[in-house]
């Protein structure tokens, strides 16, 4: 787990067998430029035998900055993005979001929980960026594994650039999913299929955006998005986190109603970041975890079964020092 200290560096902890979180100590930095209540964005994956994680984030000068480490290494060093030099806007709360696209997550040995079901394995996989660079535009920039340089690959308009940003795209198949909050707070779901082998028609164009016909109304205006096995944001009614099951089929994408929830707990304070995972259990089940802040200065601990199940709260305990 990624997060902001008091202190202003981005630090780790880590969840040990036990249940117990260790680490977000002066020795677990990650970064020491980054803005205050920056969005943090934490992008792992396998290939190669190589494992590989990356720290995206808001520096100072509000510049879009990434910080690297592989298990070849240990040592944090600064990544390809940072020679982009990509602006984003001059805001208290930001959209950003980086994605691992294709190939689940890399190598076929890397453990991780169940992901829907999408079609075919992606042949090609690397990273996407998303970012608000004004009030109300995102703009998406790529990297593909193996390159050095990060290109910039499209705009969204009229959206809300300080709520935050949730994507899909590292199950099977060759369709990315991106969310966004819309100027009437109001979450809206576009995906793209990659697959050139495919004829382009009306309902399913190849390489466009393209939006589905429902959106998710009511959200916090600065909510926070995330997507793991389920997709979460923040209601403006209650500020409580709702999770949506999603059955992800390009232009037939849907939510399954009966299995949306209310995470039992505490409201989160307005706008609250937010993340989200899924990880496996000492019974051989899964746990979707869902992190976010009650009181401003804490993080909790949201934990359910991934089925179905009651949920259980605890404080991560934060190190002062």
């Amino acid at each position: 787990m990624y997060f902001q200290h008091w202190t202003g560096d981005i630090r780790y902890m880590k969840l040990q067998q036990n249940g117990d979180w260790v680490g977000g100590t002066t020795s677990e930095v990650v970064a020491v430029d980054a803005k205050n209540s920056t969005p943090i964005s934490a992008v792992s994956y396998s290939v190669d035998g190589v494992d590989a994680w990356h720290i995206f984030y808001i520096d100072e000068n509000n510049m879009i900055k990434q910080r690297s480490q592989t298990n070849t290494t240990l040592v944090w060093v600064d990544g390809e993005i940072n020679e982009a030099q990509l602006q984003a806007n001059d805001a208290d709360q930001v959209g950003m979001q980086a994605c691992w696209y294709g190939n689940d997550y890399g190598d076929s040995n890397y453990l991780h929980t169940p992901l829907p079901s999408s079609g075919n394995a992606s042949t090609e996989y690397g990273m996407r960026m998303w970012y608000a660079s004004d009030d109300n535009t995102f703009l998406q920039y790529g990297w593909r594994y193996g390159d050095k340089n990060w290109t910039a690959q499209g705009q969204f308009d009229n959206l809300n650039g300080h709520a935050g940003v949730g994507c899909y795209s590292w199950g099977p198949g060759t369709v990315t999913y991106v969310m966004f909050v819309n100027t009437d707070n109001a979450a809206e779901i576009y995906w793209r299929d990659t697959n050139t082998s495919l004829t382009s028609t009306a309902s399913h164009p190849i390489n466009k955006w393209t939006k589905v016909p429902f959106t998710i109304p009511n959200l916090e205006p600065s909510t926070s998005l995330g997507y793991t096995n389920f997709f979460y944001a923040q209601s403006n009614a209650t500020y409580t986190m709702n999770g949506y099951n999603i059955t992800w089929a390009a232009e037939n994408t849907t939510i399954v109603s009966a299995d949306s929830f209310t995470v039992q707990g505490e409201p989160g304070i307005p706008g609250t970041h937010l993340s989200v995972s899924a990880i496996p259990d000492s019974d051989g089940g899964n746990n979707i975890v869902v992190f976010y802040q009650t009181v401003g200065n804490d993080i909790t601990e949201f934990t359910r079964d991934l089925v179905a199940g009651q949920w259980t709260s605890a404080d991560v305990q934060i190190p002062q020092q």
